[in-house]
């Protein structure tokens, strides 16, 4: 057997202990920079995370606050109706009050007088044109008779004008040009004898009252007529 130096194997003995402390301390480096490393990591996947939390509750909020303008318009247009639908009846109670107050008032009034006498003007006799509220030349000789007459009554008159239509057409239709051929007649009146305006009254019935039948040529020309009235 060979025998060693006690030197020889002291010093062998450091240098080993000297290799596997240097050993430990690179490992227990590495392995702090390694945890340093996922610490680091970490940190940064929970500040991602907050940020999208907060992300979250800014597009919640604001989210919750584009619904609750939502809402208001919604309500607010909905009031808005409502108030409109209101005032729109409101006005047609009101005109169809202010319609019944004024038939009343000529009726009332009309009611104080007695007929004296009336000229019809057919469209055989006025001429009026199919759909047309121009008063023709061949009406004013029967309406200049009409004056002649008034004139040579000593007492007070009143006239009224009533305009009526066939059935043909709507009755809208029929209502308006009925009436625009009475004021046709109305205006002659006043224009041409000076007849004042207060004492003519217009009516216009359009197809409401017809003397013939409107299923004929001649029971529909019958029906287009405007009616003169004296009352005195």
């Amino acid at each position: 057997m060979r025998m060693y130096p006690l030197t020889s194997v002291v010093a062998a003995l450091a240098l080993a202990g000297a290799t596997g402390c240097a050993t430990r301390g690179y490992v227990t480096t590495k392995i702090d920079e390694r945890a340093l490393e996922i610490e680091r990591q970490v940190n940064q996947v929970e500040r991602g995370l907050e940020d999208t939390t907060v992300g979250t509750g800014r597009n919640t909020a604001q989210i919750r606050e584009v619904d609750q303008t939502a809402t208001i318009a919604l309500e607010t247009a909905t009031g808005a109706l409502e108030t409109a639908t209101a005032a729109s009846g409101a006005s047609r109670e009101a005109k169809t009050t202010a319609t019944d107050a004024t038939t009343r008032a000529a009726g009332l009034e009309a009611a104080g007088r007695r007929l004296l006498f009336e000229v019809i003007l057919t469209e055989e006799q006025g001429r009026f044109g199919f759909g047309e509220a121009t008063l023709p030349e061949q009406a004013s000789a029967g309406l200049d008779a009409l004056v002649t007459r008034v004139r040579s009554l000593k007492a007070p008159t009143h006239l009224e004008i009533e305009g009526h239509t066939d059935a043909t057409g709507s009755t809208e239709f029929n209502a308006q040009l009925a009436l625009r051929r009475a004021e046709a007649v109305r205006r002659y009146l006043h224009e041409h004898h000076r007849l004042p305006l207060h004492k003519i009254n217009v009516i216009s019935y359009g197809e409401e009252r017809p003397v013939a039948p409107n299923d004929t040529v001649e029971g529909r020309a019958n029906n287009r007529r405007v009616v003169v009235r004296v009352l005195g």
